[in-house]
């Protein structure tokens, strides 16, 4: 078993440490493209435990930036969309969505110091209606064109932010048996009052654990289900490190864990 100070070790992901390093070699989805409109095109993010502006300029480019312009430490979340990125809403500083600062209005004529100014800036891309970023080494890696995410029809992206880091909120996609006590008989007791498993819920039958390439697969039979059920014939795939595949019956879900914080984790769907 790992000491309290080891496992404080492996699930940090900040920066510099054994788990934040390996968390920013993954595209995370940061919010849905519908947040950033012409009524709100920026938005404060917290990823990887740092605090970020994300902002979609006048042309549509979508940059993902420190939160404070270097001149007076303003905040960029107050920035004015331009064509070519985001002003200061303070001395009008101009930057790209690479960080780079292309103009400084109260410079002299013929100025170059805007060309030592540059914000901490990271790769951003939108797939599936979500905009996802990467804060990781280069070159960055293809970010995955799951099937959910490239499938025509009707998608919803759901943010819930859960009071916990993403570590533990993934080893809770690899417990099939709380699904049974936690959501089908703690769930009724808080909903009906009546100390049992709710309708549409039995106790398991039989558990199965696939390895497969890009993970693991839980499979169960519960309840009135066979083998021929869904959750047993396709089971739940667990992609690493941070995602859980349900679904079935033409409804599909998958779910990022995505890194606040040590003590954060929202969970896109």
């Amino acid at each position: 078993m790992l000491s309290t100070t080891e496992n404080e070790r492996l699930t940090s992901i900040m920066p510099g440490t054994p788990m934040g390093e390996l968390m920013r070699r993954y595209w995370h989805p940061i919010a849905p493209s519908a947040e950033l409109n012409d009524e709100t095109p920026t938005k404060e993010v917290r990823l990887l435990g740092e605090d970020l502006v994300l902002f979609r300029s006048a042309s549509g480019e979508i940059g993902l930036i420190e939160p404070s312009c270097p001149h007076r430490k303003a905040n960029l979340s107050y920035g004015v969309p331009e064509p070519v990125g985001i002003r200061c809403s303070y001395h009008g500083w101009l930057y790209d969505v690479n960080g780079n600062c292309v103009e400084q209005p109260s410079e002299p004529a013929g100025s170059r110091f805007k060309d030592k100014v540059h914000l901490k800036a990271y790769k951003v891309e939108e797939l599936g209606g979500i905009i996802f970023g990467y804060m990781g080494p280069e070159p960055a890696p293809l970010l995955p064109r799951w099937d959910t995410l490239t499938w025509e029809g009707h998608r919803e992206v759901q943010i819930v932010e859960l009071p916990c880091n993403w570590l533990q909120c993934q080893e809770n996609s690899l417990d099939p048996i709380h699904n049974e006590w936690l959501h089908g008989y703690m769930g009724n007791v808080v909903r009906t009052g009546k100390h049992e498993l709710s309708p549409g819920r039995g106790k398991h039958l039989k558990i199965g654990i696939d390895v497969f390439e890009h993970g693991i697969i839980t499979r169960r039979v519960w309840g009135d289900q066979t083998e021929d059920h869904e959750d047993w014939k396709v089971g739940h795939p667990i992609l690493f490190p941070n995602i859980l595949r349900v679904g079935g019956g033409g409804m599909e879900e998958f779910k990022y864990r995505v890194p606040i914080d040590d003590t954060h984790t929202p969970a896109p769907v």
